[in-house]
């Protein structure tokens, strides 16, 4: 049979048959001798040593390799690598990269070429691995890449209704369908590049939430790149606000800051602990898109440097004692700094999600690891850390679908409009104020 196929290529001058794996090397040998060659092995009594395999077994889609580290190796040395693992496993040694396996299948006397290119088809996915580390290195490798698209529907939404809490979908992992419930935890910090998929997730949470818990649901949304993301959420009868500058900012924070401390002493007054133990079935969701517009360091205008500083301080009022009162935190920037994710917000979110990232350096400041610079280049697609982490596919979902979902929450609401000073209006605010129908 190989005979035929290497008399049908040279005559047809179709196919060049350069390599046929008859050594049928596996991949776990592979992983070894890609390990020993990039690096991964430390020089002990005059030998090198490289991870060594202590078990297999298949898994869902793919396998798995359990391999010990040598002392004096890390996990992060062996992340560092992870490219070189992939790029080997998916080495080509050749234009048909067949091997004997593959020849069986092959029917004698059919017609050849759309055999082969059935085969060849086979094999255009791309192996991807999943590592980490509890005392043992496991590499995860499985023969298909994850889906680069998962849609937002009715089944989605219908899908966190009935799972009852306040769950949202965070996105698809190799092992199923991931949820979070801001009742566990209640914070939650959002980051990664532009473009990659953090407003379309922030859109996913509102949407979720007005619709499964259309009574009980509260929001007020910081739209620090102009208000053009959530400028469709304005008029549903669950935001009370759309903040769209520093400015309308720190008015928004400042009414939320009065409520939470409202709330503290009447909690306080009656003995309640919490928001459970109160028997209030009200939440209300702080969600801050671009959240580095607020942060107060390195800013030269004084006055706003001021405006900034005490945003920031209720952003960590928030998240600080929010929790507990029935506040929920969603914080999220494109550009994750010390100066830019407010430490009481990260320390109090115990809930990250991350798209991609430029550097390791941004990724760490997140996550406290590396990872989201290594992220492939596919929107929707991040790391779901909480008290372990995933990789997730998080789901897209349409302009379309969001205006059909939300449109039985749209009323006409009576907007107060102020002059942009923040606290006690003066007496001529007060008679400029005024109120106008927004139907927009």
């Amino acid at each position: 049979m190989i005979l035929e196929i290497f008399g049908f290529t040279a005559a047809g001058g179709l196919l060049t048959w350069t390599y046929l794996d008859r050594a049928g090397v596996s991949d776990s040998a592979k992983i070894q001798r890609i390990a020993n060659n990039c690096g991964i092995n430390v020089k002990e009594d005059g030998k090198v040593r490289t991870i060594q395999l202590l078990k297999k077994r298949r898994i869902s889609g793919g396998m798995e390799y359990v391999y010990r580290l040598p002392l004096g190796l890390s996990f992060d040395d062996v992340r560092a690598k992870q490219a070189h693992l992939e790029d080997g496993l998916n080495h080509k040694r050749g234009i048909l990269d067949l091997t004997v396996d593959d020849l069986k299948t092959i029917r004698i006397g059919g017609d050849l070429i759309p055999q082969i290119k059935t085969l060849l088809a086979g094999k255009k996915h791309r192996k991807e691995i999943v590592m980490d580390y509890d005392g043992t290195l496991r590499i995860r490798v499985y023969a298909a890449p994850m889906p680069s698209l998962v849609a937002f529907d009715d089944r989605t939404i219908d899908a966190c209704g009935k799972a009852g809490g306040w769950l949202i979908c965070v996105g698809e992992t190799r092992e199923g369908t991931v949820f979070h419930d801001f009742d566990q935890i209640p914070h939650m910090v959002v980051a990664g590049t532009t473009r990659y998929g953090k407003s379309v997730f922030l859109k996913n949470v509102i949407t979720t939430l007005v619709t499964t818990k259309a009574k009980d649901a509260r929001f007020t949304l910081l739209d620090l790149k102009g208000g053009l993301a959530f400028s469709r959420f304005r008029d549903l009868r669950q935001v009370e606000t759309v903040a769209k500058d520093v400015d309308e900012s720190l008015a928004a924070l400042t009414k939320v800051h009065e409520e939470i401390k409202r709330r503290q002493r009447e909690f306080l007054a009656k003995g309640y602990e919490d928001i459970t133990e109160a028997n209030l079935k009200q939440r209300h969701f702080i969600v801050i898109d671009e959240g580095a517009e607020l942060a107060s360091a390195g800013e030269t205008n004084t006055e706003l440097k001021r405006k900034k500083a005490q945003c920031e301080h209720i952003v960590a009022e928030i998240a600080r004692i929010g929790g507990g009162l029935g506040y929920r935190l969603i914080y999220c920037t494109q550009y994750p700094t010390a100066d830019t994710l407010p430490r009481q917000a990260k320390q109090n979110s115990n809930a990250r999600v991350c798209f991609r990232l430029e550097t390791d350096v941004a990724s760490r400041v997140v996550l406290d690891e590396t990872g989201a610079e290594s992220l492939p280049l596919i929107k929707g697609r991040a790391i779901y850390r909480t008290d372990r982490k995933l990789i997730v596919q998080t789901p897209y979902i349409e302009n379309a679908f969001i205006d059909r979902t939300i449109r039985p929450h749209i009323v006409i609401k009576a907007r107060e409009e102020t002059a942009p000073n923040v606290g006690e209006p003066t007496k001529e605010n007060r008679e400029a104020r005024r109120y106008t129908l927004d139907i927009s």
